[in-house]
Order: C-alpha cells, then sequence, then structure tokens
C-alpha cells in the first residue's frame, strides 16, 4: 500500500511506479510531472530506468 510520503528516489520505487504507470497508460513524457506530483523524485535514476525500459531515447527527461 503506498503511502502519503512516497519517495522515487530507489531503483525500486521508480520501477515499481512506472510498471504502474505504464499499466494505466500514461504516456512516457507524463511519467515525471505525475511523479512529480506525489513526491519527490529522482530524475536522472527515472530516465535510467525508463532508458532501461526504451521508453525514452535519451537520458533527459524533463518533469
Amino acid at each position: 500500500m503506498r503511502t502519503l510520503s512516497a519517495r522515487y528516489d530507489t531503483r525500486e520505487s521508480l520501477v515499481d511506479a512506472l510498471k504502474e504507470l505504464i499499466a494505466l497508460q500514461v504516456p512516457a513524457e507524463h511519467v515525471a510531472p505525475v511523479l512529480c506530483t506525489i513526491g519527490p523524485v529522482d530524475l536522472d535514476l527515472l530516465a535510467d530506468c525508463m532508458n532501461d525500459y526504451h521508453l525514452i531515447d535519451n537520458h533527459s527527461v524533463a518533469a
């Protein structure tokens, strides 16, 4: 169960969030803004995770 103080600063938390957002069909360009509305996000690590899942073509993710 998610808490109200979610943090997305580990690979595990980001991969879990990505899986959930993919299941909800959230477009890749909306992932960072959505996560940032929920809690703090390590954007560099998010870019790495999104690259691992082939959701982006480069390493830049804008919030």
